[in-house]
């Protein structure tokens, strides 16, 4: 009994050790805004949990840039004392800027002897009230005097260090970020700390996806998403809640505004004038956050005829919450014409919980956007990114690959294409799945994906929809074929010898189709041998995005000799030429895949741990081995021998620092190696993090690259 108290006691104990490191380890809950504009220089806003010491921040690529400004221990106010001072400030604040208002409405009216009178008269009062402030101010009480300086605020707490020299877009963020009336203003422990970043990004950064990362004392966080694009930007400013559908515009081209002031902004201590945002000129990006029941609404300009990309990146920005159900923001949109009435609305596109409208434009006007959590949660780490132009945007491609070497001019379809067709890069390289961010000098914000293999191809030949149709195929090979119609079924037949393993791999959704495809093998008597639909079902890490891994996967031995059929089918019985699939049908085609976690390392210690997880597949059982490429070596580290025994799945390696290294935050490459078939085979690393979704789910979300760093001396 003794022993068996011991042993809980010392697991107990390993366990909160444990959890006291990972609450200690910086963790970024959110960026705001999560992006910007090539060729500018701006400020974000950091969010999440043991960041505010932070002394470094990291993103991945070339050409931007980051640099703290300040870190915040709190993100809100909750001591009774520092609210007086708070508010203090923002009064202070705004009652600077009431003489600038009076002195504006002259200018713009000056034979207006009433108004000048006016101004007289509140410049007088303005005075009064400012030698009535320092009175009160030379008979400060004991406790007055005790509560913190102006200045103490201003470090603890974002935004109030802009009520120096403020704006009146200035004192509208710090009344609705501290005191407008708001449903929920419970700060989150993982989200509550802050770092204050200035961005700053060359005209000639590549647009797309970047890594960025926080360093501390402690440790340096996971990365997540910052987006570098190419159209002007502009962040959200509130109040911008008002119905849209009791839009006040005409027929007749009214540029009236259908925004009006909510009722909490009539509190006694809001602004006295409240400024909305005008109308947007295209093209442009919107920042904003959703807080708990909020719904933003914006206007932009827009033409008859124009074939407008409305997308949004919510999800995809923060892609799991590990405390929120479903585990991320479920963004929903809406768009509104010039006389309020609705023109179209989504909460997704295709499986992506990320919206997207593709909408002609009827009639020239001003339009009214509308964004909100579908079922209207909100907290700051809600953020968005709406992106408004008329930039390329495919929506299929077919085939949605090639055999390396081979020509690849695929067709596509969509919006704002410059042409029906575009070639692919389908040279001998390190991964199969890969992305097409151009069409010509045009940059597609959401990129065509598709895959490139090493087995002979073949397109589907019709008619093929039952199995005295069925297409006869000789293995191995790639069928590149669609669901081109509704309850549109495909069949193929082969040859096969009992005994022999066949696979069957279907490739749809991880290529961005829209296909839930199934597949059935069926043998020479008609029964179904095996069938599958979702690759969930079978073996494998769950790595990346999706949360529904849709394409089938069949590894089966064959019962006898004779000739067998495959029936594929798209299980929502929906059909048009963007359901496309990549159906490989062959013997194993033994690989791997290796992934390192996490993808950032604190070097505390000279040596740090790192978990290595092996993907087999098609049935490969052999042994993997480690190792650090030379220009990792030559850095300044050192890898131990790392071995994952045959038939094992995970190992811990350890990553050693040599004297020679500098200190620099620094990429590490590793590779990984095993003899399949008498043959040598490498594969590079993948770094991934590990995502709670849902309090209950993980997913392993790869990175850019594993970086490694160490505490700086001081």
């Amino acid at each position: 009994m003794r022993y068996f108290l011991t042993f809980n006691v010392v697991f107990f104990l390993l366990i909160s050790s444990f959890a006291e490191a990972q609450q200690r380890n910086p963790k970024i809950g959110y960026l705001y805004p999560a992006g910007g504009q090539q060729g500018t220089t701006f400020e974000i806003l950091i969010g999440g949990r043991q960041i505010a010491r932070s002394s470094e921040v990291l993103i991945s690529g070339s050409g931007v840039r980051g640099r703290i400004l300040h870190g915040y221990a709190g993100m809100f106010i909750n001591n009774s004392d520092e609210r007086k001072v708070a508010q203090q400030i923002y009064n202070d604040a705004k009652q600077l800027l009431e003489p600038k208002n009076v002195a504006a409405k002259q200018e713009e009216q000056k034979d207006n002897r009433k108004n000048e009178k006016n101004e007289k008269k509140e410049q007088k009062q303005i005075s009064e009230s400012q030698n009535n402030n320092q009175m009160k101010d030379s008979a400060k009480t004991a406790e007055e005097q005790a509560l913190p300086s102006p200045e103490t605020i201003m470090q603890r707490f974002p935004y109030f260090k802009r009520l120096t020299n403020p704006t009146p877009d200035d004192l509208q963020l710090v009344f609705y970020e501290y005191f407008a009336p708001r449903v929920d203003r419970k700060p989150k422990e993982t989200l509550n700390q802050g770092v204050l970043v200035e961005i700053t990004i060359d005209a000639d950064a590549a647009p797309g996806d970047r890594d960025l990362r926080l360093i501390t004392g402690n440790g340096i966080s996971p990365p997540v998403r910052f987006l570098v694009g190419t159209n002007p930007e502009i962040n959200e400013l509130e109040p911008n809640d008002s119905n849209a559908s009791n839009s006040s515009n005409t027929s007749n081209g009214s540029n009236a505004s259908p925004l009006q002031t909510l009722e909490a902004w009539k509190h006694r201590d809001a602004p006295k004038t409240i400024r909305q945002l005008k109308p947007f000129e295209l093209p442009i990006v919107i920042n904003g956050q959703i807080r708990a029941a909020d719904v933003d609404r914006f206007q932009f300009k827009a033409q008859a005829g124009q074939h407008l990309i409305i997308g949004v990146r919510a999800r995809y920005l923060m892609p799991y919450l590990a405390d929120a159900v479903p585990g991320w923001f479920q963004a929903a949109v809406s768009l509104y014409a010039p006389d309020g009435k609705k023109i179209d609305d989504a909460a997704s596109f295709r499986f992506d919980p990320d919206p997207v409208l593709c909408v002609d434009i009827p009639k020239t006007g001003i339009y009214t956007l509308e964004i909100q959590d579908s079922i209207f949660r909100g907290r700051d780490d809600f953020v968005y990114r709406i992106s408004i132009d008329e930039l390329p945007f495919v929506t299929s491609v077919f085939p949605l690959g090639g055999r390396f070497g081979s020509s690849a001019e695929v067709e596509i379809t969509g919006y704002n294409l410059p042409d029906k067709k575009t070639l692919l890069n389908i040279k001998h390289g390190e991964t199969e799945i890969r992305e097409k961010s151009f069409l010509d000098k045009n940059w597609l914000s959401y990129p065509i994906r598709y895959a490139a293999n090493d087995l002979p191809e073949r397109l589907e030949s019709e008619p093929n929809n039952n199995i005295k149709q069925a297409e006869k195929i000789s293995l191995p090979v790639i069928v590149n074929g669609q669901i081109s119609e509704q309850d549109d079924v495909d069949y193929f037949s082969f040859e096969g010898k009992k005994g022999n393993r066949v696979v069957l791999d279907v490739t749809a959704r991880l290529l961005h189709s829209p296909l839930d495809a199934g597949i059935e093998l069926i043998g020479a008597d008609g029964n179904i041998i095996a069938a599958n639909d979702d690759r969930a079902d079978s073996k494998g890490p769950n790595i990346g995005l999706e949360t529904h891994h849709a394409d089938p996967y069949l590894n089966v031995e064959l019962p006898a000799d004779g000739i067998y059929t495959v029936r594929l089918f798209n299980t929502i019985k929906r059909g048009s030429l963007e359901y496309g699939y990549r159906f490989r049908i062959s013997p194993p085609q033994e690989d791997f895949a290796v992934y390192c976690e996490p993808s950032s390392l604190f070097f505390n210690n000279k040596t740090q741990p790192i978990k290595i997880r092996v993907f087999r597949k098609d049935g490969f059982n052999g042994e993997v081995r480690l190792r650090l490429s030379e220009l990792s070596e030559r850095a300044g580290f050192q890898l131990g021998e790392v071995k994952i025994p045959a038939g094992t799945e995970e190992t811990t390696a350890t990553l050693t620092l040599l004297p020679k290294y500098n200190g620099e935050p620094t990429e590490i490459i590793l590779e990984a190696v095993a003899v399949i078939n008498g043959k040598e085979k490498s594969h590079l690393v993948i770094p991934v993090d590990d995502f709670e979704q849902a309090f209950i789910y993980h997913h392993f979300v790869p990175a850019n690259a594993l970086v490694v760093t160490k505490p700086k001396r001081r």
